[in-house]
This record gives C-alpha cells, structure tokens and sequence, in this order.
C-alpha cells in the first residue's frame, strides 16, 4: 500500500512523534510511504521520502505573503494544495493519513478537497478541526460546541487577529461532514469531545496514540543517575515539557505546589525541555538539575529512569504522551483529573490529585513519596499497563487495518 502523511512539520511535540511513528513502522511492515510537512525549522537531516514544502526563508516568506500573514483564517492554500495533489497523482498514493494541518499549511477547504482524491484517515490531535480556531478551548469550555461565537480567547493557538471564529467554525462543519474523512482521535475522552462537536455523526476510531516499549523500557536507576554524577538520597521528582512556560503545562501549579512541601531538601527537581529561568524562583530550597531540551529516546529514557516519579501537571491534553513513556520506564506518574489524565494514569500505576490545584498537587508529591515500596510496585504495573495498552505494534495493527477498510482492501 502507498501511504502519504501529512503534518505540520516533522520534529516538535506528540503529534510528531506519534507521525514519525507510523511512517517508520509501516514502512518496516513493507508499505511504500511518504511524508509531507509545511516546514522543518531544525535543519537536521530528514529521513529520505520527507518532503518539506517551504523549505528555505525564501519559501516561508511565500507562506506567509499568501497566506496574510498567517492570519490563521484561510479556507484555501493554494501552494500547499497543488504541492500535495500533483505528488498524489505522480506517486499513485493509494491513502492519505492527515495529522495536523494548521499553522498555515492547509486551508479549511483544501482538507475535502484533498479527501476527494484519495481516501482520508485524519488523526485529531488537538481540537483544531472541533473549534473555530484553536487547538485547545481552555477558558473556553462550552462555547465551543454552540458556534464559537463572539470568541473571547482569539490569543489561543493558532491565534486570530480578529474574530472570524464563527465563520471558521461552519466553515469547518461544513467541509469536514458528508463521509469523506474516517477521524481517529488519542483517547476516549476524546471521542467523547468529538461526539459532542460539530462533527458528531462522522466516523470516528479511537486509537491510542503509542511508544516503542523496546526503546522506551526501565533502567537502573542508580547506575543511569551516577552517569549523570546525580549523588542524591531522597526522592527525584521529574517534570519535562518542550516549552514549560506554555500555561497549559501547568509549570506555575508544580512552581506554587513545590513552596507547600516541608522538608524540601529531601527532594530533587529533574527538568527537561526548553531552557528557562522559571526554576530560579524556587531559590536555594531545592537541588535542580535541568538536562536541556533532550532529543534522543535515549536521553529521555534516561531522564524518565532517573525519576523517583514524573509530575505531569498539565491543565489541558488531549493524551498525554509523556506519562506513557515515563510508565513505560517503570516511573509512575502524578497528574490532575482532567482530560485523558484518569483515563492513562490510573489507581494502580500512579497518582492523580483530588483537584487542580496547587495545594492538591503538594498533598499528592508528598503522599507518593512516602513510601518507596509503594513506589516501586507502582512503577512494574506502569510498565506492564504500557506494553498491554500502548505498545506500536497494536497502534500499527489497528491503523493498518483501518488503511485496509476505507481503501477496500480489507481482508474477508
């Protein structure tokens, strides 16, 4: 089979990695794949069969001169569409797999349209195909599903400069209903967000998003922190996000949770991701040390090894992928109860707090932590709910199957 991904760009956060995933993987399964992104910032080499359509300064100022500046409110790309249909066609692709297609890569009618060409599976990531515009309606719970009219939250991402977002919004709803697009989404509370959207009705899946439990597996814990000449006796608490300051990562609830715990020189903060200052708040009270923005599964499975316990207080996800991959290296997690939070990290493989709150997220730190055993036991039901549930063999299985079904190949 012939399959084309389609994202955004190739290296960055979950979506990416979860693309990267499926090419890799079904290519190894034998597939003749592709992947086009809009564009490619870090200018490390790319695996070959990734195209990149604006791929120098030159070509991103094009971008933006067509596409207003990035006004974030095209219905059509024109560039974009062309590039994408005449590869299509030169390539014979047999499915198109569309992952995230905002920040000025397709246009709202580009989606169908493309879809009309060649059968479409569209992994909803975030809720950019639900909303009028942004990826996430934090601050913005129920106004989203009626219309988003008189938009309050234009600033979200992808942000607009003025407030169109209920033209967007039946734009969307009228160019992503009729059957054309089979959507999956990351979890079940997100289906359930997707059965109260403008898209209800339209097929949707849930398939989990996924790791590779080989690459991703529990280390020595002492051995991997006297590697990284950490000497310390009482509880690491690991938090990682690839840009903290983000309000959604919740970095301003762990910061204020954090001045609540007593005795917190029996406790060491392990950061990784964008370099910040943030930390510095918390003054000499804490032992920290910050490993950077890590970009091998080594490093990170070294980072989430290391980790007593991986606080995740994030305010918004649609999944969560880094409390799969901590659990997958035997680390339990604590995380709040919102989202698909409850529905990754349960009772027996970590924590998650009575509320969001800071005071909640102390409590939790410190009950987690007072027991090793308890820790420990956690950790092995993480790493087995990891390869029972999350394993890239079963998302590959279900995606292939589905690849198999809308392009009627499916086997009888």
């Amino acid at each position: 089979m012939n399959i084309l991904y389609l994202n955004t760009t190739y290296q960055c956060g979950g979506a990416e990695k979860v693309t990267s995933q499926l090419f890799h993987g079904m290519k190894k399964r034998g597939h003749q794949v592709s992947q086009i992104v809009s564009y490619d910032m870090r200018g490390s080499g790319l695996p070959a069969d990734v195209h990149v359509i604006y791929d120098s300064q030159a070509m991103r100022i094009f971008n933006r001169l067509i596409t207003k500046n990035h006004g974030n409110e095209n219905l059509k790309i024109w560039y974009s569409r062309q590039y994408i249909a005449s590869f299509i066609k030169k390539h014979a692709v047999d499915v198109i797999h569309l992952n995230n297609p905002h920040d000025n890569f397709l246009g709202i009618l580009d989606i169908p349209y493309l879809a009309g060409l060649r059968p479409m599976v569209w992994t909803l990531h975030d809720f950019w195909a639900m909303t009028g515009h942004c990826t996430y309606p934090y601050g913005c719970e129920e106004r989203w599903k009626r219309g988003c009219f008189a938009c309050e939250c234009l600033g979200n991402y992808p942000a607009l400069r003025k407030d169109v977002a209920a033209k967007l919004y039946q734009a969307k709803q009228k160019a992503f209903t009729g059957g054309q697009i089979t959507f999956t989404v990351p979890s079940k509370w997100m289906q359930e967000q997707f059965a109260m959207s403008a898209l209800k009705g339209q097929p949707c899946k849930c398939i989990y998003n996924s790791l590779d439990t080989e690459s991703f597996r529990p280390l020595d814990k002492q051995k991997v922190r006297r590697q990284y000449q950490i000497d310390f006796p009482g509880k690491i608490l690991g938090f990682i996000a690839a840009d903290p300051e983000k309000k959604l990562k919740g970095m301003d609830l762990l910061l204020k949770a954090l001045t609540l715990i007593p005795d917190p020189e029996h406790y060491l903060l392990l950061v990784a991701g964008r370099e910040n200052h943030t930390f510095d708040r918390l003054g000499t009270k804490y032992q920290i040390r910050h490993l950077g923005y890590l970009t091998t599964q080594k490093e990170l499975n070294e980072f989430y090894a290391m980790a007593d316990v991986l606080v995740n207080p994030s305010v918004y996800e649609t999944f969560g992928l880094t409390n799969i991959e901590a659990m997958a290296c035997g680390t339990p997690v604590i995380a709040f109860p919102v989202c698909t939070m409850p529905e990754l990290v349960d009772e027996a493989s970590g924590w998650i707090a009575s509320e969001v709150s800071a005071d909640a997220l102390a409590q939790t730190i410190q009950s987690a932590c007072s027991d090793g055993n308890i820790l420990r036991k956690k950790g092995a039901f993480s790493r087995e709910k990891a390869e029972d549930c999350f394993s890239e063999e079963r998302m590959l299985d279900q995606f292939e199957e589905l690849y198999q079904k809308i392009t009627g190949r499916e086997q009888v």
